[in-house]
């Protein structure tokens, strides 16, 4: 009786441990199978048909499908090469592990992502039965290749010597041939700066260098000697030379651009003066070439920074009407220096048109105070970071002015940044504004860092920075006040410059006169409110990212849409679509804006009722009046404003 029950026991327990072991075999198969469905990287298996068997979260997420959109379905139909998958099936047949493959996939909402895959098979009976795969995104990495690579061929392109160095022994990353042609040298790329130049050991140079990578402070020469060494013979050469601290995603400063233009001749010609009249004026159509020439570049440096801008532009007012912003921290970081680099763009553009004398002032009759507050407006995001406390003092109420108010807004805007920038956390700024004699004047003061004699001579010269200042790490170009003298300027108006010295703040005073109203012209209110008409709408752009966000805008806002990525394609959508609304790219391979404009009045059965709008990354007064010239309703610089471009679109008036 004994034995038996000793039995019964040890059975009992014996069932008991198997269950325990059960039990914690299946908890941790469930934990397994947590862990992999919430894995950050992309999972999924493939049969040996290409099905896809099972997908984890981040794999769905990565692509944006619904498990019922994607399993079961074969997995060519989600690679844009379709030989991608031929050629890892075959790998994985024959026993190969894949590692790092490159691929492209393509994402529900149309977008490609750039990825890599890791896979290895499962064999039976030496039989592929399945593949388990991994996928990592790489879209932004390709995409910052992809920058830096139009980045450096844009530079390589440019009309004046220019050169990355990079590293503390300033490794030359390029160097264009204007450059190598000045410095005698070709072999340059991947060599330090003491390599290529060892007859400059121990001259100021390499201190100069070490200066600007250790502080950021830039460094221009409008006249630097120095000595070189070409085929074997030292030989002077004068040079206006620039250092340009170059930052990484940190904001740690990694190497320096240096742009450099060959004066020698001029400065031999000044110091000799025996040059003819003639020889005089050959000089000077060089030197205005060599102006046009940089005016045409930073057209085009204009144009190409544009262009990736218009889609985040959209793609941010996209994320604001949806309310999708899961960080608005993160948001508001991205709009406010999306905002900034667009400022930047533009101050660079207008300082050349103003320089040139071509800058376009759209005068009317407009109430000072306004102008004001909108100005306020701009910079008062910027002011709140710092803590700083700003006055307004508006002694002029109901006060006219008769000249551009854009522009009257950008000077006292740009003096506003300034005195914000160079003021010390929670410092006070004052603006006033009153009537003296015939003239408005506006004054700005701060009690900031204030300036040195020395400095207050130069301070609205072109490019000028103060030195000892690092506030040019803030995204400064030197720019501001330069563009702020010249718009008064043409006004026919006076800006000063004021202060006791450096630490004891300074004013900047504006005078502008008080013109009459020649033109009579009328203050015409903006307000808009949006048509209830849903127009046809047809979008044309080779740069699908900006299409798309553009087109997901006009959607949201209740109008239909067709997008077409080529010219040829538009007109064939046109035929059948007949949109009342055409919004072009202009510059386009195969067909511009101009020549499609045309084309489509062919094509359509009621041209005259088709508004055609265009859009290009090229904002001079040219391109804008010969769109006007084809047909155009209106010309829009990207990134366009949203709501500036559905305004005009809603406008009922054709």
């Amino acid at each position: 009786m004994d034995t038996e029950q000793n039995i019964g026991a040890m059975l009992d327990d014996e069932i008991r441990k198997r269950k325990q072991a059960e039990a914690a075999l299946v908890a941790r198969d469930r934990e397994f199978i947590d862990f992999v469905e919430n894995a950050a990287v992309g999972l999924h298996q493939v049969g040996f048909d290409g099905t896809i068997l099972w997908a984890n979260k981040a794999e769905l997420d990565l692509l944006g499908y619904t498990p019922e959109e994607y399993i079961g379905r074969n997995i060519t139909e989600f690679h844009a090469d379709a030989s991608t998958i031929d050629d890892i099936l075959c790998r994985l047949t024959a026993g190969d592990t894949i590692l790092d493959y490159p691929a492209r996939l393509k994402c529900k909402d149309g977008r490609v992502k750039h990825v890599l895959i890791h896979s290895n098979g499962r064999f039976e009976n030496g039989k592929l039965i399945y593949t388990r795969c991994f996928t990592r995104d790489v879209t932004d990495k390709i995409i910052r290749e992809q920058v830096l690579s139009e980045r450096n061929n844009l530079l390589l392109q440019a009309p004046v010597a220019t050169a990355l160095l990079i590293g503390p022994e300033f490794t030359f990353e390029l160097a264009n041939d204007m450059y190598k042609h000045i410095v005698g040298r070709n072999e340059l790329e991947g060599k330090s700066y003491l390599e290529v130049f060892p007859e400059l050991r121990g001259t100021p140079l390499p201190g100069i260098l070490q200066k600007v990578y250790e502080t950021g402070e830039a460094f221009a020469s409008d006249e630097y000697q120095v000595k070189l060494v070409k085929d074997g013979k030292q030989e002077d050469i004068v040079l206006k030379f620039n250092l340009q601290a170059l930052r990484g995603a940190s904001g740690d400063i990694v190497g320096m651009m240096a742009v450099a233009v060959d004066i020698t001749e001029l400065v031999q010609s000044r110091e000799a003066q025996k040059h003819s009249q003639v020889e005089r004026e050959t000089l000077l159509r060089k030197l205005e070439d060599s102006d046009r020439a940089k005016d045409e570049f930073l057209a085009i440096l204009g144009h190409e920074l544009r262009n990736p801008l218009s889609p985040i532009v959209t793609a941010l007012d996209l994320m604001k009407l949806r309310g999708d912003v899961g960080s608005t921290k993160e948001y508001g970081i991205l709009q406010r220096q999306v905002k900034h680099l667009l400022r930047l763009v533009d101050d660079l553009l207008d300082v050349s048109r103003i320089t040139r004398g071509k800058v376009d002032l759209r005068k009317s009759t407009v109430v000072v105070r306004e102008v004001i507050k909108k100005a306020v407006e701009m910079v008062s995001v910027l002011a709140e970071q710092k803590h700083h406390t700003l006055h307004i003092d508006d002694q002029a109420l109901g006060l006219e002015w008769y000249g551009d108010p854009i522009r009257l807004s950008q000077v006292i805007s740009n003096l506003l940044t300034n005195a914000v920038h160079y003021t010390p956390n929670g410092g006070h700024i004052t603006l006033r504004c009153w009537k003296e004699d015939n003239q408005v004047c506006i004054s700005v003061s701060d009690n900031g860092i204030g300036i040195s004699n020395t400095a207050l001579s130069k301070i609205f010269d072109l490019f000028y920075q103060v030195p000892g200042r690092t506030e040019r790490a803030k995204g400064g170009l030197g720019i501001g006040l330069s563009l702020v003298n010249s718009l008064v300027l043409s006004h026919g108006g006076t800006v000063q410059a004021f202060s006791d010295g450096e630490g004891k703040g300074s004013e900047f005073l504006v005078r502008l006169p008080l013109l009459e109203d020649v033109s009579q012209a009328n203050i015409v209110s903006s307000r808009h409110n949006l048509s209830s008409h849903s127009y046809r709408v047809m979008i044309v752009d080779d740069n699908k990212d900006a299409a798309d966000t553009l087109n997901d805008l006009l959607i949201m806002n209740g109008y239909t849409t067709k997008v077409a990525y080529d010219p040829i394609t538009a007109l064939a959508i046109a035929k059948s679509y007949q949109p009342e609304v055409v919004i072009t790219d202009i510059g386009m391979p195969v067909m511009n804006g101009y020549d499609l404009a045309v084309h489509l009045r062919n094509v359509l059965d009621n041209p005259s009722t088709c508004r055609m709008y265009a859009v290009s990354g090229f904002g001079q007064k040219i391109d804008k009046e010969r769109s006007q010239k084809a047909g155009f309703a209106a010309y829009f610089v990207r990134p366009v404003d949203a709501e500036t471009l559905l305004e005009a679109i809603s406008a009922e008036d054709h």
